[in-house]
């Protein structure tokens, strides 16, 4: 495997945990999941067991697309290394070429 296709990996995960952190929310089953709609005492902490069901999917996201963008400036700076590479070789081989021709 060479550097642009792991490039092309990381891309790849990279878009999936975007996807992962636009999706995230549609874990939350809702306050009444854990008893946000009972009256009283219950209900109170059903709704803050929920609330904090909704801050950490909505930390979980930002960290998703975090890692996203992350892996997606990985792969940018492979690919340029794999560029750089191939013009460090390309160079040689003309040099090593001239060299041949006289």
């Amino acid at each position: 495997m060479g550097l642009d296709d792991l490039a092309g990996r990381l891309d790849a995960a990279g878009d999936e945990l975007a996807g992962a952190s636009t999706t995230m929310a549609l874990a939350d089953p809702g306050s009444r999941a854990f008893g946000g709609d009972a009256p009283g005492a219950p209900g109170e902490l059903g709704r803050a067991l929920h609330r904090t069901l909704t801050t950490a999917l909505t930390a979980r996201a930002r960290e998703a697309s975090a890692h996203g963008i992350r892996l997606s400036e990985t792969a940018e700076a492979l690919r340029r290394a794999a560029q750089d590479y191939r013009t460090v070789d390309d160079d040689a081989r003309h040099r090593h070429q001239r060299q041949e021709d006289t």
